[in-house]
């Protein structure tokens, strides 16, 4: 497989396992739509790929507050996590 990205060329195995990650267009991924509407992959892209997992984040402001406290609380905390 060859592949060019940011100026680097890259010629893989094909056995080479490829990961990789993109956002939806406008931010957030509409259920409505095919994931190749969502993410505007082409087609020849798309096709070199054997998997495709969807991670969808639901808003909730409850949740969503409660994983930000702890993250905050993670970082205030650095010096003592670390001892």
């Amino acid at each position: 497989i060859d592949t060019a990205k940011a100026g680097l060329q890259a010629t893989l195995n094909a056995r080479t396992s490829i990961l990789a990650a993109a956002n939806p267009i406008f931010g957030r991924y509409d259920r409505s739509k095919t994931l190749r509407q969502n993410v505007d992959i082409s087609p020849p892209i798309m096709s070199r790929f054997d998997l495709f997992f969807v991670v969808v984040d639901d808003q909730d402001p409850t949740t969503d507050r409660s994983i930000a406290e702890h993250i905050v609380r993670v970082h205030q905390r650095r010096a003592e996590a670390l001892d």
